[in-house]
């Protein structure tokens, strides 16, 4: 990294994170003390969403700092992936081209539960014939 991330944390979640260091290293990052309750961060893996790096490591800090004694590499990858999922999504106005739409489509039905996000926010929606006309007033006619 050309500019390390600085991380303060507070007593106690300093001496939970501080048993952890170790892992952190080995998911690829470089981790030091840096001063009392402060660590440097000065390499992180390649897979951290490039203009993301800062708040990802700050957020898996948060992880395992959460996680404390229930701590596992089971329930931390599956926070990761929720988390990347989210960072990683399409957002509202963002345009995509026809290619990556499709690809979208395809990747969603090969999911497990193709029809709610991570937090259960739905990802598909159904309309009859009938609900889309009374949606747009055309029912009747």
């Amino acid at each position: 990294m050309l500019i390390p991330v600085t991380v303060e944390l507070t007593g106690s979640d300093n001496v939970i994170f501080k048993e952890n260091i170790a892992f952190m290293n080995s998911l690829g990052f470089k981790v030091e003390e840096f001063g009392i309750n402060s660590y440097i961060i000065k390499e992180h893996p390649t897979w951290l969403l490039k203009g993301y790096e800062e708040e990802a490591i700050k957020k898996i800090i948060d992880l395992i700092v959460h996680f404390e004694k229930d701590f596992t590499i089971e329930k931390f990858n599956e926070a990761m992936a929720t988390m990347l999922s989210c960072k990683l999504s399409i957002k509202a106005n963002q345009n995509i081209t026809l290619e990556e739409m499709e690809n979208l489509i395809n990747d969603l039905r090969k999911c497990k539960n193709p029809f709610n996000c991570p937090h259960g926010r739905p990802t598909l929606i159904f309309y009859s014939n009938s609900e889309l006309e009374k949606l747009f007033k055309r029912s009747g006619f």
